[in-house]
């Protein structure tokens, strides 16, 4: 653009001492400037003055070309706002005798300015459109005293538009108003305009003003794409390029002739422009580039390539994977849990989320898992060695949801095949994430605290979807547990280790020893670790026990996780079907730190009405969400007062034992 007109004068402003003058401290740069004296008849003599009148001062830059098609930017400091403030306006298509013309006047309304678009035909003024708000697509609509205001208006075919935002900020792609009007077509000149409404209004209204017209000039843009012309989909494409005739202030793209889109932070200077994208998917491609202001400017290149890359996939030691606690052996090349219960997630872009697993050594029935994506709904899959997750449609490719959220659980195990001791069993081996080429990841905050839950099959949600499914992987879901659900309640990170038949006393399924010596163990040879110390142990076990007396080996379970988490709360809840309540009572009398454990009872907890089991010892899982997990979460709350980060609860949950 060429620049016509500009002064730093803060004292006097754009106010000429007489008619057809330049205020003093003002420059033309090019052409020349009418001022003053096509509004005689209203006593005016200069431009922008104190003189009370019924219209409004005009300015015009003539000397130029007359053109249909125009753009006009400056901007001016705001020095006297009210609810009237005064502020100078653009003026499109002005003829010689400004008989008829397009002007944009700011009508202030508090601290906002609300754009009144008017045509001038034939010397009456009538008022196309009163609508949006200036600085509206820069996000700031509030201006006061001291603000430098810029505006762009423009002219072009029947569309008449503004858009306004503050010094310092970046010129928006949207326009605050914009309005369709063919009353005026012919070829003008541009202007400024200084609405009077019948007030006097001080001598200085704007400052720092710069105005610039595009004219008659044709600009060219001519796009050149960076070397090498091959890329990755999905990788970063740098496009260089070059403009002759004017300086763009901002730029679009397009591929292959598809919708325009705004150039990222381009760097426009000295003739040339740059800018990044995401190069598009493997194939030949066209790029299109545009001015966005004169958006018949446009270069298109010729056609380049882009490459499938090579998906990455993402080791489960990455930082970014954020496991539940203290059920998982994570290693770079695969992390392995026998828990269900267990489970990560992630952030990540892009389109593509593919999970794999080893499943060489998965025996029969195999395990089951729920992913979801962006809290869409829960999908399950019986283990394989890739699982393709799909993006809810709401998300996927929405330019305001730049990152989306995968969340895993294991659901289920069988109990009936091995899953403690080395070679063929039921554990869950997740070996990576598959995302789309350059894409990013990122890892979700984890709750303030962590809990550690021992249990037998309740624990693991065994029969929680009932007792008649074929396979029991099908019958129980660790996510309809009770335990799962202290998670919610509690706000906190689980970490579930329970296995059916196990007992103080007793082995559990899968060939998974006594909780004596299995409790530090992920599975057989293979230690947990405590790191962090968990906030609070909670310990659901000896209903497998049958009559056998628990006491040592209780006690000696106790006093090992003393040692383990030393300090920290350790809850004993009686079984629910009341099984070893004395044993356990005593082995917390007998500990190393009896303080330190905390017997809770669960007399009327569970109550098979809401449903259980034809053993009456199963809850079902609705009882256990709705009914079971709120009492227990009711009892554990008061033990976490004391940590670190005070978890959240849930309004409505009295304190004490339900």
């Amino acid at each position: 653009m060429t620049l016509y007109y500009t002064s730093t004068d803060a004292s006097t402003g754009f106010d000429a001492l007489a008619a057809g003058s330049l205020p003093p401290g003002w420059t033309a740069k090019t052409g020349s400037w009418q001022i003053g004296t096509t509004q005689t008849s209203l006593g005016h003599s200069r431009s922008f003055g104190s003189t009370t009148k019924a219209d409004g001062d005009v300015a015009l830059l003539t000397g130029i070309a007359a053109t249909a098609d125009m753009d006009l930017l400056y901007a001016q400091k705001i020095v006297s706002w009210g609810s009237a403030g005064p502020l100078i306006a653009p003026v499109l298509r002005a003829d010689a005798a400004n008989a008829n013309h397009y002007t944009i006047v700011a009508q202030g309304s508090g601290t906002a300015a609300v754009p009144w678009i008017f045509k001038k035909v034939k010397g009456a003024y009538t008022l196309i459109a009163q609508t949006g708000l200036l600085g509206a697509a820069a996000g700031s609509t509030i201006w006061a005293n001291g603000d430098i205001m810029w505006i762009r208006a423009q002219a072009q075919g029947t569309t008449i538009r503004v858009r306004a935002w503050k010094n310092g900020a970046s010129e928006p792609a949207g326009w605050d108003a914009s309005v369709t009007d063919s009353a005026i077509t012919a070829p003008g000149v541009p202007g400024l305009y200084h609405s009077a409404n019948g007030v006097s209004l001080p001598a200085m209204a704007v400052s720092e003003l710069q105005v610039a017209s595009f004219g008659s000039e044709t600009p060219t843009l001519t796009l050149t794409i960076a070397t090498p012309a091959t890329a990755t989909a999905g990788a970063s494409l740098t496009i260089t390029g070059t403009c002759t005739g004017f300086t763009p202030v901002a730029l679009d793209y397009q591929i292959d002739a598809g919708t325009w889109t705004a150039a990222p932070s381009p760097a426009i200077s000295g003739g040339t422009y740059s800018f990044s994208i995401a190069a598009p998917a493997a194939g030949s491609h066209t790029l299109g580039v545009r001015d966005r202001t004169l958006t018949d400017t446009t270069a298109t290149s010729g056609s380049f390539t882009t490459t499938a890359g090579t998906a990455p996939t993402l080791s489960p030691n990455n930082a970014a994977l954020l496991y539940t606690p203290y059920t998982w052996n994570v290693q770079q090349t695969a992390a392995t849990t026998a828990n269900p219960g267990a489970g990560f997630r992630i952030l990540f872009t892009g389109s593509t989320c593919i999970l794999t697993f080893d499943v060489a050594g998965m025996v029969g029935p195999a395990s089951q898992i729920w992913w979801r994506i962006d809290n869409g709904p829960w999908a399950q899959a019986a283990l394989a060695a890739t699982i393709a997750c799909t993006i809810p449609p709401i998300t996927a490719g929405n330019a305001d949801v730049p990152y989306h959220l995968l969340e895993v659980i294991v659901k289920s195990m069988t109990e009936t095949q091995n899953r403690w001791n080395p070679g063929a069993s039921t554990r869950v081996v997740f070996t990576g994430l598959t995302l789309a080429a350059g894409a990013a990841v990122a890892p979700p905050l984890a709750a303030p605290i962590s809990l550690l839950i021992y249990g037998d099959s309740i624990t693991e949600g065994v029969r929680t979807l009932g007792e008649f499914a074929a396979n029991d992987t099908d019958r129980n879901d660790a996510m309809m547990g009770w335990a799962y659900r202290l998670g919610a309640l509690l706000g906190a990170e689980v970490g579930i280790v329970g296995f059916g038949a196990q007992g103080l006393t007793t082995g559990g399924s899968g060939n998974v020893p006594a909780l004596g010596a299995a409790w530090n163990l992920l599975y057989a040879g293979t230690a947990r670790n405590f790191t962090p110390q968990p906030d609070l142990v909670i310990l659901n076990i000896g209903t497998n026990d049958g009559t056998a007396n628990t006491t040592a080996a209780m006690t000696g379970l106790l006093n090992s996780l003393i040692e383990a988490c030393p300090g920290n709360p350790i809850a004993i809840l009686r079984p629910f079907n009341a099984n070893q309540a004395a044993n356990l009572q005593t082995a917390i009398a007998a500990c190393t730190s009896p303080a330190q454990c905390h017997y809770i009872t669960t007399a009327a907890v569970f109550s098979t009405a809401y449903g259980a089991d034809t053993m009456a010892l199963h809850p079902a899982g609705p009882n256990n969400i709705a009914r079971i997990a709120p009492q227990i979460a009711t009892a554990l709350r008061p033990l976490l007062a004391g940590t670190a980060a005070t978890p959240w609860f849930r309004p409505g949950f009295r304190q004490g034992l339900v």
